[in-house]
């Protein structure tokens, strides 16, 4: 599976660090209401991709790989 995540705000391409996930999507048949958990495997972390504090945490701990070098990301001057 190849996924492809943008920042909106920069439109530049967010990586994201190798790891096994399980996405699992509801949906409430009285209300209509979708809900997304994901769970990172190897650490048992969850969290619903309706936002909030505890998202931004599981994102950053659990998804973005910040330490690999990535060739766009390559000569940027940041102007």
């Amino acid at each position: 599976m190849r996924l492809q995540i943008v920042d909106v705000a920069t439109v530049s391409d967010i990586y994201l660090k190798e790891a096994s996930f399980l996405l699992r999507i509801t949906r409430d048949h009285d209300t209509g209401i979708e809900r997304c958990l994901i769970r990172h495997i190897a650490s048992g972390r969850e969290a619903y991709v309706q936002g909030g504090p505890r998202l931004d945490e599981f994102v950053a701990a659990c998804l973005l790989d910040e330490d690999t070098p990535h060739p766009a990301d390559q000569g940027e001057t940041g102007a």
